[in-house]
């Protein structure tokens, strides 16, 4: 997980929640600890592709690190996750 973030030009972490928790909040604190952008998306959020694709272009990211919660604590994160990013970037 640690070098994900570390590998990566940037992170961003996918949650239903407003907070990031358990390993989602490490992620995050790896991009910390590395210096490396990282943004987290929840469904609270406006416009979550929208808001991708700027922290990719702002950020010149060419790796995007995708991570997040697990399909089976938040039930429809990879859906929606898939969805934003197809929405962001295709």
């Amino acid at each position: 997980m640690e070098w994900y973030a570390r590998d990566s030009d940037g992170t961003v972490v996918f949650t239903l929640a407003q907070r990031a928790s358990g390993g989602s909040l490490w992620t995050v604190e790896f991009a910390k600890k590395h210096g490396k952008p990282c943004l987290q998306l929840s469904q609270t959020g406006y416009y979550p592709c929208v808001t991708l694709q700027e922290f990719v272009e702002d950020h010149g990211i060419k790796v995007l690190n995708v991570a997040g919660s697990r399909e089976t604590k938040e039930p429809g994160i990879w859906r929606w996750a898939y969805q934003v990013v197809e929405d962001a970037f295709f």
